[in-house]
């Protein structure tokens, strides 16, 4: 790609003459090089090594926005004749059209670091894609008298109800006002309830500005002076000015962060919870300069909490999980969320560890995304059951090539073949999230002795010695 200074255009970006048709195999491998999810991972290429996080971020929108464009026949023809939907692009514009805090606020809704979108796997993307699809509906026919009929009728029950309406309008008007009346003391009483319940058994957590929409949900444990945060956020400052409030309103200082993972949408605001609190220590797996360690065991206690890390690998090398000993629950960190599905690294190391993680609790589970999860053990065994299925069905896919080969050598599938028979019913769009999937379920059933990859890395199959106990 250009050098940041230069704006490049998206046939540039892609290597594409303006009249040749389309291919995702360039935007695959840029995606690839710029996600955020890569920002600390080394690719080997020094010029793009070298590049801030930022200048990759900018990069990878600008990547993304070209795929939009180019890929819409539509759009395309658009951009050819007007560059529309590019020359207004955010990160197309400069200072000139915007200060740069405009441009921040434009970008917050897109690919934002602690998106829970980032989180998704492909088949909670196709819920979402598919979330406003209705069953068809099927006409119905009247005959011409059923029509003069049913006319005549709701002009007869619309007369009917106009005029005792008017005697009942003044009741009902009482009787609604009545109902919102107590309706709103039963929820204030029952907020009173809530409150007094936290204090009576020192269930000693206060979940920090959780949107369940989207972003990262940051805890504040404890009921003393000094508190533990679990996660600090993408960085943003209304989660700073909010925490800021939180502690001035208890007269409290945060002693402690524990940090689950490495991931920006969970470190991304830990100079500013330093800004605010010098003196505040950093816990993390695998610590960057000036951090602690955490092990595995290791407690952290505060006034009203006692904590216990757990480490899980899976979603990330260095993943941990906080068990709280008081209400005997977990934060989940991006292991296990409260919704959809969660993505991992390695899916064996993923499985093993999601199946300590349920030994370890038996309440509630805080995830670092979504809701809290009222019965945590039951998740975790749902997240289990539904990995199990998918290897089954990429099994069994793998069967059916053995046997229904005969008299051919090939009796093996490439991922993308699975997925185009697994997930036949899925937009051609997700396939290609789904075979990564795919990928790891297969990368798992190899080091099971399971399955067998080809030389060429391309195609899979059945092992000769699993063959008969599938």
């Amino acid at each position: 790609m250009p050098t940041p200074s230069a704006v490049p255009t998206p046939y540039q970006i892609f290597r594409l003459e303006k009249t040749a048709p389309y291919s995702k195999r360039r935007f695959y491998e840029l995606v690839k090089l710029y996600h955020p999810d890569r920002h600390g991972h080394c690719c080997n290429i020094p010029h793009i090594d070298c590049l801030s996080p930022a200048a990759k971020m900018k990069r990878y929108r600008l990547v993304v926005a070209a795929n939009d464009i180019l890929s819409d026949p539509a759009r395309r023809r658009a951009y050819d004749h007007s560059q529309a939907g590019w020359s207004d692009h955010p990160d197309i514009r400069g200072p000139a059209h915007g200060s740069d805090s405009r441009m921040k606020t434009r970008w917050s809704g897109f690919h934002d670091n602690g998106s829970a979108a980032k989180n998704a796997t492909w088949e909670d993307w196709e819920k979402w894609y598919r979330r406003d699809e209705k069953a068809a509906q099927t006409p119905v026919y009247f005959s011409n008298g059923g029509f003069v009929f049913l006319v005549a009728f709701v002009a007869a029950a619309s007369a009917i109800g106009q005029a005792s309406r008017v005697g009942e309008h003044k009741d009902r008007f009482a009787e609604r006002a009545e109902l919102v009346h107590k309706e709103c003391n039963s929820n204030l009483q029952q907020r009173k309830n809530e409150t007094r319940e936290l204090s009576d058994n020192d269930q000693a957590f206060l979940r920090l500005a959780r949107r369940r929409e989207q972003g990262t949900n940051t805890y504040l444990v404890g009921t003393g002076p000094r508190r533990i945060l679990i996660d600090t956020g993408e960085g943003k400052a209304s989660w700073s000015k909010f925490l800021s409030t939180e502690l001035s309103s208890h007269n409290a200082t945060v002693s402690d962060t524990l940090i689950t993972h490495w991931h920006p949408d969970h470190i991304g605001g830990v100079s500013d919870l330093l800004d605010l609190c010098p003196d505040a220590t950093v816990h993390k797996h695998s610590p960057a300069k000036g951090q602690l360690e955490i092990g595995d065991g290791q407690r952290f206690t505060t006034e009203g909490a006692t904590l216990r890390a757990f480490y899980c690998p899976g979603h990330t090398t260095d993943h941990m999980a906080f068990v709280l000993d008081e209400e005997d629950a977990m934060f989940t960190g991006d292991n296990v969320l409260g919704h959809g599905t969660a993505v991992f690294e390695d899916l064996a190391t993923y499985m093993t560890s999601l199946q300590w993680m349920r030994e370890q609790f038996s309440g509630r589970a805080y995830p670092a995304h979504g809701a809290v999860i009222e019965d945590g053990r039951k998740r975790i065994t749902e997240y289990i059951e539904h990995r199990h299925q998918r290897e089954s069905q990429v099994l069994h896919v793998l069967k059916e090539a053995k046997e229904s080969r005969d008299g051919s050598d090939d009796r093996s599938r490439t991922p993308m073949e699975m997925v185009k028979i697994i997930y036949e019913d899925v937009p051609e769009n997700l396939h290609e999230p789904a075979a990564h999937g795919v990928v790891l379920i297969l990368q798992k059933l190899a080091k099971e002795g399971k399955v067998v990859q080809s030389e060429d890395g391309r195609r899979w199959q059945i092992a000769e010695t699993s063959s008969s106990t599938i």
